[in-house]
C-alpha cells in the first residue's frame, strides 16, 4: 500500500476543510446514501479530487466526502465506498480509515447491503455486525508494514466495539425498530455466490454475505479506531428460499441483480436514516 499517496490525499482534505475536527466517520455503502441528509453539511469534496481515493465505479456510490454534523458531533461522511474488486488497489479502500486517523477521529461506522443467510434475516432487516469472516482471499495489511496501522500482528478478538453495538441496540429500541445481530462474511466479488458456497458459508457460521466492509473494519481496528457496522439485508442469498411474501428483490430461487438490491435498499432508506440519526444521539 502506498502510504505517500494516502498522505497526499489527506493533505488535499486538510486544504479543503482546514478547521475540520471530526469525532468520527460514517461510510455509506449500497442503499445507505439517503442517510447523508441527516447531517448539516459544512463542506463537500468529490472523490476524484482526492489522491488515493478516486471515483467509484459502482452504481449507487456517489463518490463525495461530506464534512458535517449530526446531534452536534462533527463527522466525515463518505458518500459511497471503493471496493477491492474495482481493481484500483487497496489505497482507495483504505483511504477513509487513513483520513480519519490522520484527523484524530476516534470511531467509524460502516454500512453495507448484504444477502441474508440465516433464516430470520429476510429482506428489509437491519443487522448489527458482531463479528466477521474474511473469505476474500486477501486483505490490505499484506505487504510492508507502516506504523499508521498499529502493530504488525493486530489482534482480531473484538473488531466490532461492544459499546457501539450496545448503542446501536438502544437507538433501535428507542425508535421501536427491530434490529438483528450476526456474523458478516465478505467475498472479493464482483460475482455473487453460488448456492454451494452459501451452504458452506452457513456451515462456517456466517449469517449474511457481501463484498465489502471487512477490509475497512480490520484496518480501523488495527489503527486504534472504535468500529461499528450495520448491514441492510437486501435479499436472500443464492439458493435459499424467500421467507417473506413481500420480498421483491433477489429471491434465493431467482438470479440476483445489483439494481434490484439497491432498489430494495432505497425503499428502506427512511428506516436506515432514522437509525443512524438515533445512533448519533446515543453517542453524545
Amino acid at each position: 500500500m502506498n502510504i505517500s499517496t494516502l498522505a497526499q490525499g489527506a493533505q488535499v482534505v486538510r486544504t479543503a476543510f482546514p478547521t475540520a475536527k471530526p469525532v468520527g466517520g460514517l461510510i455509506l455503502g449500497s442503499g445507505w446514501r439517503a442517510a447523508a441528509t441527516a447531517f448539516e453539511i459544512q463542506g463537500r469534496l468529490d472523490y476524484r479530487a482526492i489522491p488515493g481515493l478516486g471515483r467509484p465505479t459502482v452504481a449507487g456510490h456517489d463518490g463525495a466526502l461530506l464534512w458535517g454534523t449530526c446531534s452536534g458531533l462533527e463527522t466525515f461522511v463518505f458518500l459511497g465506498r471503493r471496493h477491492w474488486y474495482e481493481g484500483a488497489g487497496w489505497e482507495s479502500v483504505a483511504f477513509p480509515i487513513y483520513l480519519l486517523k490522520a484527523f484524530g477521529a476516534s470511531l467509524v461506522v460502516l454500512t453495507n447491503a448484504a444477502g441474508g443467510i440465516r433464516a430470520d434475516l429476510t429482506p428489509g432487516t437491519l443487522m448489527v455486525i458482531d463479528d466477521h469472516i474474511n473469505a476474500m482471499g486477501e486483505h490490505p495489511l499484506v505487504g510492508p508494514h507502516d506504523v499508521c496501522w498499529g502493530a504488525r500482528f493486530p489482534d482480531q478478538t473484538q473488531v466490532y466495539d461492544a459499546d457501539l453495538r450496545r448503542r446501536m441496540a438502544r437507538a433501535a429500541e428507542r425508535l421501536g425498530q427491530p434490529l438483528a445481530h450476526g456474523v458478516y462474511l465478505a467475498t472479493s466479488g464482483p460475482i455473487y455466490e453460488t448456492p454451494a458456497e452459501i451452504r458452506a458459508f452457513r456451515a462456517w457460521g456466517a449469517d449474511a454475505v457481501g463484498m465489502s466492509t471487512v477490509p475497512e473494519a480490520l484496518l480501523a481496528h488495527a489503527a486504534g479506531l472504535r468500529v461499528g457496522a450495520l448491514s441492510f439485508i437486501a435479499n436472500r442469498a443464492a439458493g435459499l428460499p424467500a421467507r417473506s411474501a413481500s420480498a421483491k428483490a433477489g429471491l434465493g430461487n431467482k438470479p440476483l441483480a445489483h439494481e434490484e438490491i439497491t432498489a430494495a435498499a432505497d425503499a428502506a432508506a427512511p428506516a436506515m436514516k432514522e437509525l443512524l440519526q438515533a445512533l448519533w444521539k446515543e453517542m453524545l
